[in-house]
C-alpha cells in the first residue's frame, strides 16, 4: 500500500473515513446477527415434529 495516500489525508477526508469505518462496523454486526438468526431458525426447524 502506498504510504503517500495516508500522508496526504486532510480534514476533508476524515468524515468520509469515519463514515466508511462505521458502515463496515454496521455491516459486520448485521451479518453476525443474521448468522445467529439463521442458526436459531435451523435449530427450531430441526426440533419440529414431522406431523406439523
Amino acid at each position: 500500500m502506498h504510504l503517500q495516500l495516508l500522508e496526504n489525508l486532510s480534514w476533508q477526508e476524515l468524515p468520509i473515513l469515519i463514515f466508511a469505518l462505521l458502515l463496515a462496523l454496521v455491516m459486520f454486526l448485521v451479518i453476525r446477527q443474521n448468522q445467529k438468526d439463521f442458526l436459531e431458525i435451523a435449530a427450531w426447524v430441526s426440533e419440529e415434529k414431522p406431523g406439523f
